[in-house]
């Protein structure tokens, strides 16, 4: 018996197998999962997604940043929350670069970044607009990549975005987030460029 996943045939014995290499994953812990990653080189296309990923990335580390800026606004734990979301971006975009290499390298003097806040429920909003953009994205990097080592690095900074969107939506009071619905590469930097500019205009 064959499924059809991610347009690579997949036997039953295959699917089983890859379960339980997941359970033992589980069992072994995050050190040893770690070590198994295949690393991201990318080709062709798989750059834009990479790309895209490293612009976004720090804009919404960007937003992390502004949102811990309003005064009053979160919980001690809360903000605590907010930090660490922060440094996970923070890493994420040096994860991209690395992937990228020096040749297409998104570099900190390429853009100013610009996320304004002004309250709690205004940061929950763009927050929320900011991880649903990304996630989608991701999601289509997953589905159209051609290298292994990036869909599966975009696969994972989909489950960050799309867990901090539920983080988010819990203290909106909002319903949790339905299932991620992939998102045009073209459209989807559009509306990225909205919080960025040329630092030299």
């Amino acid at each position: 018996m064959y499924r059809q996943i991610l347009g690579t045939r997949v036997s039953r014995r295959q699917l089983l197998g890859a379960g339980a290499a997941a359970a033992a994953v589980a069992t072994l812990g995050a050190p040893q999962a770690r070590a198994a990653l295949a690393p991201a080189t990318p080709v062709g296309d798989d750059l834009g997604f990479l790309a895209f990923g490293a612009v976004a990335e720090g804009v919404l580390s960007a937003y992390f940043d502004a949102a811990l800026a309003l005064r009053g606004a979160w919980t001690p734990t809360e903000r605590n929350r907010l930090t660490q979301a922060r440094a996970h971006h923070r890493a994420s975009v040096d994860r991209l670069n690395a992937a990228l290499g020096p040749d297409n390298a998104v570099t900190p003097g390429d853009f100013e970044r610009v996320v304004k806040l002004g309250s709690r429920a205004g940061a929950l909003k763009v927050g929320r607009e900011l991880e649903t953009l990304v996630a989608g994205t991701y999601l289509g990097g997953v589905a159209a990549t051609v290298d292994y080592g990036s869909a599966l690095l975009l696969g994972r900074l989909l489950a960050q975005a799309s867990s901090e969107n539920t983080m988010l939506a819990t203290w909106a009071g909002e319903s949790l987030p339905g299932l991620v619905a992939p998102i045009d590469l073209d459209a989807a930097g559009l509306k990225l460029d909205t919080y960025i500019k040329d630092p030299n205009s």
